[in-house]
C-alpha cells in the first residue's frame, strides 16, 4: 500500500512539473530586411513551425504598459497613431474586449470577412494593443489587391487612408512573425516588450558616448600605443564579423547568421562600444559603459519575465520569442536561469 502511495505521489510530481516547464524558442531578427530582401524567409518559418509553438511574442508592449509608461523613445510617435485612429468618426464598440473576442472567433471561420478585420484592427488600436492592431492590418495589407470599391470605401472610413496606417513591409514582422501565425492559424501576437528603464537608459548611453568619443580621439592621436593596438584589433575583428555579416546576408540567410556566435559579437562590440572589450586601457570609461550595461540588462530581465508569467497565464507550454537579434543571447541566457524553462535556439534546434 506504501508503495502504491509513494508512486501515485511520484507520478502527481512529474505530471506537475510537465505542466508548469515553459519550452521556449530564441529566435533573434534584424528589424530590416530592405524593400526588396535577398531572404527567402519560407526556410526560417518552416523552421520555426516545426517546433509547434502553442503562442508567440513579439518586441512590443502590452497595452497595460504602454498606459502605464509616462514616456519612452517612441511614445510621442505612437500618441500620434492612436489619436489619428480616434479622430476618425467610426463608432467605437460598447464593449471593446467582448468585440474583439468575438470577432477573433468569427475570423477564424470566416478569415475573408475583411470589413469585420477592420473593425477588429481598429478595437485593437483604440484599445493601444499595437502588436495586434498590426497583425490584422497585415491581414488586410494581403487581401488589399482583391478589395472592391467598397471594401476599399469602408477601409478609410474605418481605419483612414491604408497607405498611411500601414507602412512598414520591411521588418521581420511582415516578413516572418505574422505570415508564421498565419501558418500556425494563431489568432493572436503576445507582447512582452519592456520600457520602464527607457530614460534611464537613454541617459546612460548618452553620457557613455561622449566619454567613449572623447577616449577615442585620445587614442588615435597615437596609433603605436598598446591601448590603440588593442582598439585596431577590435575593429580588426568588427570588419571581419562584418564581412561575414554581408556575405550571409548576400547568400540570403541574414537570419541564421543573427542567430549565430558570430552575429552575437558583431552586434554586442558595435552597439556597446565594444562592451567591456576595452576595460584596462587608459581613461576608457568603464564606470559609464557598466551602466549602459545595467540598464541594458534591466530591460531585458524585464521582457524574459513578461514571457514567462504572461505565457503560464495563459497556458501555453511551447512559445516562440522574436526580438532584434542584440537582444538574444542575452535572453537566451535569462530564460536558462529561469526556473521550470528550457530554452532552443534557432540554429540549433
Amino acid at each position: 500500500m506504501k508503495t502504491l502511495l509513494t508512486t501515485a505521489l511520484l507520478l502527481i510530481a512529474l505530471l506537475t512539473h510537465a505542466q508548469n516547464t515553459l519550452e521556449v524558442l530564441m529566435v533573434g531578427t534584424s528589424h530590416e530586411y530592405g524593400k526588396k530582401p535577398v531572404e527567402k524567409f519560407d526556410a526560417v518559418i518552416d523552421k520555426i513551425a516545426s517546433f509547434q509553438p502553442d503562442a508567440l511574442y513579439g518586441e512590443f508592449l502590452s497595452a497595460d504598459d504602454y498606459d502605464a509608461i509616462p514616456d519612452y523613445w517612441n511614445k510621442a510617435v505612437m500618441e500620434k497613431r492612436f489619436a489619428y485612429m480616434k479622430a476618425i468618426n467610426y463608432p467605437a464598440p460598447r464593449n471593446p474586449q467582448t468585440f474583439i473576442r468575438k470577432t477573433l472567433k468569427l475570423l477564424h471561420e470566416k478569415p475573408n470577412y475583411h470589413q469585420d478585420r477592420m473593425k477588429l484592427a481598429r478595437a485593437f488600436y483604440l484599445n493601444h494593443d499595437y502588436a495586434n492592431a498590426r497583425y490584422q492590418l497585415y491581414r488586410l495589407d494581403k487581401a488589399r489587391p482583391a478589395f472592391g470599391a467598397e471594401e476599399i470605401a469602408a477601409y478609410k472610413a474605418i481605419l483612414g487612408e491604408p497607405d498611411s496606417i500601414y507602412t512598414a513591409r520591411s521588418n521581420e514582422y511582415h516578413n516572418i512573425v505574422f505570415p508564421l501565425l498565419d501558418k500556425l492559424k494563431l489568432d493572436q501576437l503576445g507582447a512582452m516588450d519592456s520600457q520602464r528603464h527607457d530614460v534611464n537608459w537613454q541617459a546612460a548611453w548618452d553620457k557613455a558616448e561622449v566619454l567613449f568619443k572623447s577616449w577615442e580621439a585620445a587614442v588615435e592621436k597615437d596609433s603605436t600605443s598598446a591601448d590603440a593596438l588593442r582598439y585596431k584589433q577590435m575593429n580588426d575583428r568588427i570588419k571581419a564579423l562584418q564581412r561575414d555579416m554581408n556575405k550571409a546576408n548576400m547568400e540570403g540567410r541574414g537570419t541564421f547568421y543573427f542567430n549565430s556566435p558570430d552575429g552575437d559579437e558583431f552586434l554586442n562590440i558595435v552597439n556597446f562600444y565594444g562592451a567591456r572589450r576595452l576595460f584596462g586601457t587608459k581613461n576608457f570609461p568603464e564606470k559609464e559603459i557598466d551602466a549602459m550595461l545595467a540598464q541594458w540588462q534591466n530591460r531585458n530581465d524585464d521582457m524574459v519575465r513578461n514571457t514567462v508569467e504572461r505565457a503560464r497565464k495563459a497556458g501555453a507550454r511551447r512559445v516562440v520569442v522574436f526580438a532584434g537579434a542584440n537582444h538574444r543571447k542575452i535572453m537566451v541566457d535569462g530564460f536558462r536561469a529561469m526556473p521550470g524553462v528550457t530554452v532552443r535556439e534557432l540554429n540549433s534546434f
